[in-house]
């Protein structure tokens, strides 16, 4: 009997050693006491590729020694684009002597299915289906990773399982937390991608108001492909689904890629506005364009496509997106764009978070905040940096409407001035051609002399003068004599040569410039004299008619000669008396001089009273 119960006790410790290392396995075990606050998990891990999904977690349990499980290296276990299930393993041992409460945290929260089992002396202990295709309320902690809490029993040591299925990427950041260090962590996030969005909504804001102010296209495009991968980003953290659409997962996988496609069409849309592409070469506007006509198709395909189908497709498009962009604005750069040096170094940096991140994640870089968060940093100083290179764009645009302002009024400035001396050289040369229009129209056609018109004005003036100035003025009227008798006889040719030499001589015997030949009427003349007795008035008329008599004309070799008749009339005007008067007595005496012979000078003389 005594033996009986010794083979018992014996063979009861040999299957409990049994039991606990095969579900050990051959896992790494890692020390989860209450002294370790955080544990990265990556390293730890044995994973399996459940190639027909047809593994289950019993299976596992009952035959971990004879599957083909791999050792992971990495801190952060990434198998792409993976349609397959995996499995993961690793065991948790708690060396105190009282049990501890833990939480594992799976921080990338866009896979679609996570199974989690606890394996504890050979038997399935708990087990939870969650995942991003499961509403939120669903899971063990209402958060935007994945978190499972779990208890390790004192000196006890725990399997955990992880089955992980999803369309998208397939990434396992696992970490084992103290509950206080978590939530202290936690909060540093939190804190982080509210400073972030505030940052990015902040932007998208205030160059909102910059496009209903201005009406520029280039601050609409900025304004959604801010908000465009602000929620890119946020979606991949898992903040949308927590607070946007926690209760409808079915929006997680088709959000990522219509996301992703709104932010290629918006970034290319800015890019062609910004940097004014129309301006270049067709190859560099049409890439872009059809960038952005690529990404409208991208979205609609994803309307109508399989879930998760293309998902290599929309991640290849992103890739794309940003090496043409960024080449791009390269490109536009040394073309001498100042504008294009901002935009050039906002997708630098862009770029260069994005790089960060994987290679923190493979150990490259070691896993800290910055490396984590580089991306969101990254967007945040591409947003600054392109809203200041748009606020530098309105300041430049503006200086240079002054500037053509400024030139403008240069110009209209000229302008006002050439059309001022042109206006003055045109009123110059009106004023000249009205004074020879008007001098035109005082001169005699047929002699030169001023005319009847002329006449009649001057002597109105010049009677005025007189009258005021109580000075004599005097007047020659001259009649050609027997002119009739040359017209008759050598024909009205002739006539007009002789009124031209009459005039000639008339001219000839004025010097003084106030006073005035004109020609009366046919072959009438007259000579205003002003400021001139009639003494010095009948000097003139017998030197005029001397001469006259002495110089014939000469006409077709035949010599005509002429005579004059002179009546001379002289007064001194009184107020209010008209200048007819002295016409009057002019024609008076030449009716004298005509009737007295001809060929004299006869003076006005007074009636007796």
């Amino acid at each position: 009997m005594t033996t009986r119960v010794l083979l018992f006790f014996v063979s009861f410790f040999l299957t409990t050693v049994c039991r606990a290392a095969e579900e050990a396995g051959a896992d790494s075990v890692v020390i989860a006491g209450a002294a370790e606050s955080h544990i990265a998990l990556g390293q730890h891990l044995r994973y399996l590729q459940d190639a027909d999904g047809m593994l289950t977690a019993r299976a596992i349990i009952g035959k971990s020694d004879s599957l083909p499980w791999s050792e992971s290296t990495a801190e952060v276990l990434n198998f792409g684009l993976s349609p397959a299930p995996y499995w993961f393993s690793l065991s948790l041992h708690n060396p105190d002597s009282r049990a501890v409460e833990k939480l594992l945290e799976l921080s990338y929260g866009l896979l679609d299915y996570v199974d989690f089992y606890v394996v504890r002396d050979g038997r399935l202990r708990k087990a939870v289906r969650t995942g991003d295709q499961i509403p939120i309320d669903s899971r063990p902690l209402f958060h935007r990773n994945l978190l499972f809490p779990i208890t390790i029993p004192a000196e006890a040591t725990v399997r955990i399982l992880i089955r992980v299925e999803t369309t998208g990427s397939m990434q396992m950041p696992l970490d084992l937390w103290s509950f206080k260090a978590f939530f202290a962590h936690d909060q540093r996030l939190l804190s982080l991608h509210i400073l972030f969005a505030g940052i990015m909504l902040a932007l998208a804001i205030y160059n909102l108001f910059l496009f209903f102010s201005v009406r520029e296209m280039s601050y609409l495009w900025y304004v959604l492909s801010l908000i465009s991968i602000a929620l890119v980003t946020l979606n991949l953290q898992g903040v949308t689904f927590q607070f946007l659409w926690p209760n409808w997962p079915q929006l997680n996988n088709p959000s990522v890629v219509g996301l992703v496609s709104a932010t290629i069409v918006f970034s290319n849309a800015f890019a062609y506005t910004f940097l004014r592409l129309h301006l270049y070469g067709w190859f560099v506007r049409r890439v872009v364009l059809g960038m952005a006509s690529i990404g409208v198709a991208l979205f609609l395909l994803n309307l109508l496509a399989p879930e998760g189908s293309i998902n290599y497709l929309a991640a290849l498009l992103a890739v794309l997106t940003a090496v043409i962009l960024f080449s791009t604005g390269v490109y536009v750069w040394r073309k001498g764009d100042v504008l294009a040096r901002f935009y050039t170094l906002a997708w630098f940096l862009l770029l260069t978070g994005s790089v960060l991140i994987p290679l923190s994640k493979i150990g490259i870089l070691p896993r800290s905040l910055l490396f984590e968060h580089a991306q969101q940093i990254g967007i945040v100083a591409e947003g600054l940096l392109l809203s200041f290179a748009l606020a530098y764009r309105i300041n430049m645009e503006r200086h240079q409407r002054f500037l053509a302002q400024a030139e403008v009024l240069d110009v209209q400035r000229r302008a006002n001035d050439e059309l001022e001396q042109r206006v003055d050289d045109r009123t110059g040369e009106l004023q000249l051609a009205n004074q020879k229009l008007l001098e035109a129209s005082a001169i005699d056609g047929l002699t030169q002399v001023k005319n009847r018109g002329y006449f009649d004005r001057t002597l109105v003036e010049e009677w005025s003068k007189a009258s005021r100035a109580r000075s004599p003025i005097s007047l020659l009227m001259i009649d050609g004599d027997y002119f009739k008798r040359v017209n008759d006889t050598y024909g009205h040719q002739c006539g007009d040569a002789c009124l031209q030499h009459l005039a000639r001589i008339f001219e000839n015997a004025v010097s003084r410039a106030g006073d005035c030949v004109a020609r009366y009427g046919g072959e009438e003349f007259v000579i205003l004299l002003c400021n001139t007795d009639e003494a010095g008035a009948r000097l003139l008329g017998e030197r005029i008619r001397a001469q006259v008599a002495a110089t014939p004309v000469v006409w077709e070799t035949q010599s005509v000669s002429l005579t004059v008749s002179i009546g001379v009339s002289c007064h001194i005007p009184k107020p209010h008396e008209p200048a007819a008067a002295l016409l009057k007595q002019a024609d008076e005496a030449l009716y004298t001089a005509k009737h007295g012979g001809r060929n004299q000078v006869c003076s006005y003389q007074k009636p007796d009273a």
